[in-house]
């Protein structure tokens, strides 16, 4: 319980970096990043509450991570440079919108986690890194230090969370095969929040970055 409650302090520290430095953010497409960290906190407040009172949090996390999904994809869509990454992302939107709509309706229903598209989804994230990273490493995309792109520590933080989300979805499945469900999701819960935790570190970097470019400009 610690680590989730530390992951709600680095979700509100990122949320507050956000605001504080707003004047520098909104200069870049990070600047959506502000209603979606308030939301994000809305929901995990929302949950924690839902849990702690028996009720079952499933469909608000359901809606939550589709909306996840899509406005990651958003935030490529306005980084790409390329008309053919924009294309995907941009057709990506819809149609995972729509695959989580099918899973929950005709396969896993709304009282259980997506996991299926969830895994989808991360898939696809993790493809959209690796084309905004070697998109970034083209000469004629080169403009200055990556690690002074603040959108780079933005695909950091969601490469190495959904990497992760696709090992520990495999490693819980795997733990339930061998009646291990009960330290199966403390494990997974751990692991998910260190993951969480790091993502949501590197969206702070990114906010700094932003107000560090601003400077030297």
């Amino acid at each position: 319980m610690l680590s989730y409650y530390i992951y709600l302090l680095v979700i509100t520290s990122s949320m507050l970096v956000c605001l504080i430095l707003y004047k520098s953010v909104k200069k870049t497409a990070l600047k959506y990043f502000l209603p979606f960290l308030v939301l994000t906190i809305i929901v995990e407040l929302s949950g924690l509450w839902m849990n702690q009172h028996g009720i079952k949090n499933y469909l608000l996390f359901n809606v939550f991570t589709t909306v996840e999904f899509v406005f990651y994809c958003f935030l490529f869509f306005k980084h790409y440079r390329k008309n053919k990454n924009k294309l995907l992302s941009l057709l990506f939107m819809p149609l995972y919108t729509l695959a989580v709509i099918i899973n929950l309706i005709y396969f896993q229903g709304i009282d259980r986690f997506h996991t299926y598209t969830f895994l989808l989804g991360s898939f696809f994230i993790v493809v959209f890194c690796c084309l905004f990273l070697y998109e970034s490493a083209l000469p004629e995309y080169i403009e200055s230090t990556l690690t002074k792109e603040p959108f780079f520590w933005v695909c950091t933080g969601l490469l190495l969370f959904y990497l992760g989300s696709v090992i520990i979805n495999a490693l819980f499945e795997y733990l339930r095969t061998f009646d291990m469900q009960f330290e199966g999701k403390k494990i997974y819960s751990t692991i998910n929040q260190i993951l969480n935790i790091l993502l949501y570190t590197a969206f702070l970097i990114s906010f700094i970055v932003c107000r560090n470019n601003n400077k030297t400009y």
